[in-house]
């Protein structure tokens, strides 16, 4: 068909082209392998969360506490975050004045109801006799807050406060279900003051 030496020009053509492709598909199979294992070995970036999923995370968390600061009393969210700065602001002062123990400054903060009730010094000695320390008598409102008051609350964090009406709260630390209750505060004249209960019987 073909002349000897036109015979060996298309051999030598037809064995590169040959190899030519042995070549690609070698490569194409190379590739397809090695593909899947990069994706298999490969970590895929962690989850960005959106900034609109964090905000609604922290407002479901602030209508929490806020259903439970409430409770059934008819309170505003703008009173209820009024009402828990300006509490938490004299916590915050308090925590100051019990540091330097200055008991003309604390009494500043106190609702006259208890300021009279805690002067009385039958209800001083009745206190006296329920203190961890046997023996330690009460004789003035100013002993009732170094002995009494200072030392219940010193160093104590509060995180929220409970409505039992509009003008009684109570400012509580959350310890998992519980509520540990370090204050109570009377609104009076529009400003908060701190109440401290009588003895119980």
């Amino acid at each position: 068909m073909f002349d000897e030496k036109t015979q060996r020009l298309y051999n030598r053509r037809m064995n590169k082209i040959f190899l030519n492709c042995a070549c690609v598909f070698s490569v194409c199979i190379v590739l397809s392998c090695a593909t899947p294992k990069r994706a298999a070995n490969s970590v895929p970036p962690p989850p960005v969360q959106p900034s609109s999923q964090r905000q609604l995370q922290q407002t479901s968390l602030a209508d929490a506490e806020y259903l439970r600061s409430v409770n059934d009393v008819d309170i505003t969210r703008e009173t209820f975050n009024e009402d828990k700065a300006e509490i938490m602001q004299i916590i915050s002062d308090l925590a100051k004045i019990m540091a330097q123990s200055n008991y003309k400054q604390w009494l500043t903060y106190i609702d006259r109801e208890s300021i009279q009730y805690w002067s009385n010094k039958q209800n001083l000695q009745r206190a006296s006799r329920k203190l961890p320390t046997k023996g330690l008598q009460m004789n003035t409102l100013q002993d009732y807050f170094t002995y009494v008051f200072v030392p219940s609350r010193r160093g104590r964090e509060v995180d929220e406060i409970r409505y039992d009406s509009k003008t009684d709260v109570k400012a509580v630390q959350m310890r998992e279900d519980t509520d540990v209750i370090y204050y109570y505060f009377n609104k009076i004249n529009g400003k908060w003051f701190v109440h401290i209960p009588p003895i119980e019987n």
